[in-house]
């Protein structure tokens, strides 16, 4: 598909220095006030927003509805909310084809000044108001002044409502709020997180364009078309309380993933986990193009637009793979704020989701070479061989019948899973599946694993059976090596093993090969991104240099091993003790995990260098989302002390981390056996067990606060002494999420913690009993 033919959205730049000689809505119906009437919801049903302040300019967006043609429409910008003096008024098309936004850069404006702004559209005479926005430029680079403002991330709206916005509004002297991604979620109700029984949920009007994904009782819909992805955007933001935020302060923002699809990668879905390719070039570009249609970013100036005397549009030009969003402003002399792009051209997660569990990622002849050109001692390079998986030749004639038996067990396996994945026909599932296996159980792999899946299907046979006595495959005195299933990779379609419940010490191996032979597998920027990153950051004199990640740079980990660190909590740490000891966990749990690499933990190395040679370096706060729950992180990573650190805040309305944690330990016990009774007391201490691990040897960053069931939004400070930080959370088991408590704000307000820090550039200091 084309676009650069399409008639798209168009920026459009105007002077508050232009103003009208006469009105432009001179012969229109005024009411006794001499305002225009106020009929907003019918022709401005997402209200107004503002983005992209700096100290002479802003981005004003609206979108005007009245029927299916191109519209006009009239801005008006005042320093007074009863607009008495106007000090720009023009008018605007506003056309069909960009789904009724507008979007207008407003320049030569003061700095550090609010100002006031609504559009006005005329219809037989009749002059109608959309509601009046406020937006507030940046302060100049030399102003010492302390800048306020909220960091947010991750807005379900199926099924959930936006209360925790309350505690944003209720601090009316922000700058700005600042978006971190997941501003929407791009499916009508995905089962494995969203809520698809609650009052709140959608239905995509163009049916045909979505994407289908899964079969039977779990299938879903995801956003495609340009319709899909609009429709999504304009029902997130009819939420009242929503749109209240951005009538009242400008936004900037970012994107993760599911501004275009869960877990994505350059142009890559994974809701199908490897069962099949899920390239989707023209859905991203329709959900960039959408994206820029509806926030009030200025996706011009990253491209190095500047001239402000053209109409400037959305076109080819701006979308992928030439997409950039990583941008900078300047808040006077204490805040110089980065964002960040991490999905558009990041690689695929270092484990395919539909790698062959037994299949190995290292043997030993690659291991001991990669580990010798590291510079490791023999004896250490045999002690990691011993400790990994026992590796044998399936292919050899001492095996064969074994491997009959393994290729029926593994066809019917996956058969089932292409069948409920894809929606195909079962014979058709069986003829890709009889393929896969002629692909993945060849050569060497890990017999530990196919003795597994041998005994299930043994299982299952008559007593007469021939195969039913074989004996199992040699587990001692064979080779060894890094099989996938050594990195927790158990099932054959999965994120769990691939992108969550990963192995850390197996990972860090396979990770720091990867890194040598393919020095891109380490990072989510592009070369230009990290150039630009670094040297911005080298070059600024801010007082706080902070960069916005839509992921977190937090040691996301879960230590179960015998070697592990021992909680802080003398109870918790008993609790925890007894139930390692009881049986409740199964062996296979008992390892250090990563609990998220689609997260810098990721990119174990990649992120070592970033976090040591730029942000330690120069002593950046990172500000952080995505992953559902409230961290503050200290990085050790040059000589033991806190040079650099990172707040992530919790999701606005998204289910928390800790339920998506209890649900995951769930279905992998499961997998392993069943459920014990008592594991809830395992699942109680989620937050004891973070914290702990981060002090295991060899992490180099810290948490001083995990909070992973409990949602919220953050309110930073950044002055000339300092970044303060204030969490503004709630638990999620008072299920604030499922109600309304838009006409009960100080009953919401009453159930919110707070959990306060401050950097001082040198020390972070709990604040917490203060605030």
């Amino acid at each position: 598909m084309s676009f650069t033919r399409r008639r798209f959205l168009q920026t459009l730049v105007v002077s508050a220095g232009a103003v009208s000689v006469s009105s432009l809505l001179t012969g229109c119906v005024f009411d006794d006030d001499n305002n225009v009437d106020t009929i907003q919801s019918n022709y401005f049903p997402q209200s107004v927003m503002s983005g992209d302040p700096t100290p002479n300019s802003v981005v004003l967006w609206t979108r005007v509805v009245d029927g299916l043609n191109d519209l006009n429409v009239t801005l008006q910008v005042s320093k007074q909310d009863d607009f008495d003096t106007v000090i720009l008024e023009q008018a605007f098309d506003v056309n069909a084809e960009s789904g009724h936004c507008l979007k207008v850069r407003v320049i030569d404006l003061e700095a550090y000044t609010h100002y006031y702004y609504r559009f006005v559209y005329k219809k037989d005479g009749v002059a109608y108001t959309s509601k009046t926005g406020r937006t507030k430029t940046a302060p100049l680079a030399d102003t010492d002044v302390d800048v306020k403002f909220a960091f947010v991330s991750c807005q379900d709206y199926l099924g959930r409502y936006y209360n925790t916005y309350l505690s944003v509004l209720a601090q009316d002297d922000l700058d700005f709020v600042l978006h971190l991604g997941d501003y929407i979620y791009e499916t009508d109700g995905d089962s494995k997180f969203q809520n698809t029984d609650g009052e709140r949920q959608l239905s995509f009007r163009d049916g045909d364009g979505t994407l289908q994904i899964g079969s039977g009782d779990t299938a879903y819909k995801a956003a495609q078309s340009v319709d899909n992805y609009r429709q999504l955007y304009e029902t997130y933001r009819s939420d009242p309380i929503l749109q209240e935020v951005h009538e009242r302060f400008p936004l900037i923002s970012i994107w993760d993933d599911h501004e275009f699809s869960d877990d994505s990668w350059q142009t890559n879905a994974t809701y199908n986990d490897g069962a099949e390719g899920e390239a989707q070039l023209a859905r991203k570009k329709n959900a960039e193009q959408v994206y820029f249609e509806f926030m009030p970013l200025d996706h011009i100036a990253p491209h190095g637009g500047s001239d402000n005397t053209e109409q400037l549009a959305i076109s080819d030009d701006h979308l992928f793979p030439n997409t950039k969003i990583f941008r900078d402003f300047q808040f006077g002399a204490n805040l110089h704020l980065l964002l960040t792009d991490y999905r558009t051209n990041r690689p695929d997660h270092l484990i395919p989701e539909d790698a062959f569990p037994g299949a190995l990622a290292m043997d030993s002849a690659t291991i001991t070479g990669f580990l010798q050109s590291a510079g490791q001692e023999p004896a250490y390079i045999s002690g990691v061989l011993a400790s990994l998986s026992p590796v044998i030749d399936i292919d050899e004639q001492a095996y064969a019948y074994h491997k009959t038996l393994l290729t029926a067990a593994l066809v019917s396996s996956y058969t089932s899973e292409l069948t409920s994945r894809l929606n195909i026909s079962e014979s058709d599932a069986q003829q890709q599946a009889a393929q896969k296996v002629t692909e993945v159980l060849v050569g060497k792999q890990t017999s530990s694993y196919l003795n597994q899946v041998m005994a299930q299907a043994q299982a299952t046979l008559a007593d007469e059976h021939p195969l039913k006595n074989l004996p199992p495959l040699p587990e001692t005195g064979v080779d060894t090596g890094l099989a996938y299933y050594t990195m927790g990779k158990t099932t054959l379609f999965s994120d769990l093993g691939a992108r969550y419940l990963v192995i850390k010490p197996t990972f860090d191996l396979f990770a720091a090969y990867k890194g040598a032979t393919d020095p891109s597998s380490q990072s989510a920027y592009s070369t230009e991104q990290m150039t630009w990153l670094a040297t911005t950051i080298t070059n600024s004199g801010a007082t706080n240099k902070v960069v916005g990640s839509s992921v977190s740079a937090a040691p996301l980990l879960a230590d179960l091993s015998a070697t592990r660190q021992p909680l802080a909590d003398p109870t918790a740490e008993a609790t925890l003790a007894y139930i390692l000891g009881s049986g409740l966990v199964p062996e296979p749990l008992k390892q250090q995990f990563y609990l998220n690499v689609d997260h810098w933990d990721g990119f174990p190395q990649g992120k070592e260098a970033l976090v040591k040679n730029v942000f330690e370096a120069n002593g950046v706060i990172t500000l952080s989302g995505d992953i559902h729950s409230s961290f503050v992180t200290e990085h050790q990573y040059t000589d033991g002390s806190t040079k650099a650190v990172d707040f992530t805040t919790s999701s606005v309305s998204s289910g928390t981390f800790g339920e998506f944690l209890s649900e995951g330990l769930d279905t992998l016990l499961a997998q392993l056996g069943d459920i014990p009774d008592g594991i809830d007391a395992l699942k109680a201490l989620f937050d004891d067990i973070a914290l702990a691990s981060s002090t295991s040897p060899g992490v180099q960053s810290s948490l001083a606060l995990a909070k992973m069931g409990e949602h919220g939004v953050s309110i930073a400070t950044a002055s000339n002494t300092g970044f303060k930080v204030e969490y503004h959370n709630v638990k999620a088991e008072l299920a604030t999420t499922g109600k309304s408590y838009y006409n009960k704000r100080s009953d919401y307000l009453s159930q919110v913690n707070k959990h306060a820090f401050n950097w001082d550039g040198t020390v972070l200091t709990d604040i917490s009993n203060s605030v």
